[in-house]
C-alpha cells in the first residue's frame, strides 16, 4: 500500500509541476472537475456554422477557437497586418494578445492572395474577412479571365450579384470615363441579407481583386464596442490630464 501511494504522491507531483509551467485552467469534463493546462472546452466559441464563409472560417467564432484551428491547419498566422512569417509560429501569433486583426498567405487558383481576419474588440468574435488577391504580373487578358472565374465561382454558392461603380455618383461624364478604369466596379452578393460579400477591382489598371466577406449585425457590434473603448480611453486621457487644463 505504501508502495502504490508513493507512485500516486509522484504523479500528482509530476502534473502539478507540469501544470505550474503554464496557466491553469479549473474545468469540468464529463461532470467531474480537472485541471489542465489548455482552456476548457466552453471557452471556445466556433461560430454560426449555418453561414459559409472564405476557407471556412465561421462568423462569430472566437479568437481562441480560431487560434486552434490555425494551429490544427499549421497556417502562416500574423497578427496585425504585417505578414513577418511564412510558417506557423505560435509564439509569434500569441505575442500581442490585444490584436483583433490577424493575417495570412494563401494560394487560391494559383493566385497569391492575403487573408485578413477581423475580430471585434471585446468580445473578440469573428466579424469581417477581406482576401486580397494579386494579379498585378498578369497579362491583362489572364487577369480578366481570372476575375471573371472568380465572378461565376461566387455566383454559383452564393446566388445572382448587384453591381454597382465605386467611384462617386457626384462625378462628371468625362472623370467617369478615367475613373473606371482606375476603380472599376463592385459586385455585392447578399445584399438583402445579414451575410454580405462584395468584389472590388475590376479595371484595366488595377494590382489586386479584393474580396470582402461581412457579417451585418457582427460589424455593428465591433462599430459599438470600438466606440466604447474609444471612449473609456479618451475619458481616461482626459482625467489623467485633468490638472492641466
Amino acid at each position: 500500500m505504501a508502495h502504490y501511494k508513493l507512485i500516486l504522491i509522484c504523479l500528482l507531483t509530476s502534473m502539478s509541476n507540469s501544470l505550474a509551467a503554464s496557466e491553469i485552467y479549473k474545468c469540468t469534463v464529463d461532470g467531474k472537475f480537472t485541471l489542465q493546462d489548455f482552456p476548457c472546452k466552453d471557452d471556445y466559441k466556433y461560430g454560426m456554422t449555418e453561414l459559409d464563409t472564405f476557407d471556412g472560417w465561421k462568423y462569430g467564432m472566437n479568437i481562441l477557437a480560431f487560434k486552434q484551428q490555425a494551429k490544427m491547419k499549421k497556417l502562416p498566422i500574423n497578427p496585425g497586418t504585417s505578414a513577418i512569417y511564412s510558417q506557423y509560429n505560435e509564439k509569434y501569433v500569441n505575442s500581442q494578445p490585444d490584436a483583433r486583426i490577424y493575417n495570412y498567405s494563401s494560394t487560391i487558383a494559383g493566385q497569391k492572395a492575403n487573408v485578413a481576419l477581423f475580430f471585434t474588440q471585446k468580445t473578440q468574435v469573428l466579424y469581417r474577412i477581406k482576401v486580397n488577391f494579386f494579379v498585378v504580373l498578369l497579362p491583362s487578358e489572364e487577369k480578366q479571365y481570372f476575375y471573371t472565374s472568380l465572378v461565376n465561382q461566387l455566383s454559383a454558392k452564393y446566388g445572382q450579384y448587384i453591381e454597382s461603380k465605386d467611384y462617386p455618383s457626384t462625378a462628371n461624364d468625362l472623370a467617369k470615363v478615367f475613373l473606371v478604369n482606375l476603380v472599376g466596379t463592385e459586385k455585392v452578393w447578399g445584399a438583402e441579407t445579414d451575410s454580405i460579400i462584395s468584389l472590388t477591382g475590376n479595371s484595366p489598371s488595377v494590382t489586386t481583386y479584393t474580396l470582402d466577406y461581412r457579417y451585418s449585425p457582427l460589424v455593428k457590434t465591433s462599430i459599438s464596442e470600438t466606440t466604447d473603448e474609444i471612449r473609456e480611453s479618451t475619458d481616461k486621457a482626459f482625467f489623467d490630464s485633468s490638472v492641466k487644463l
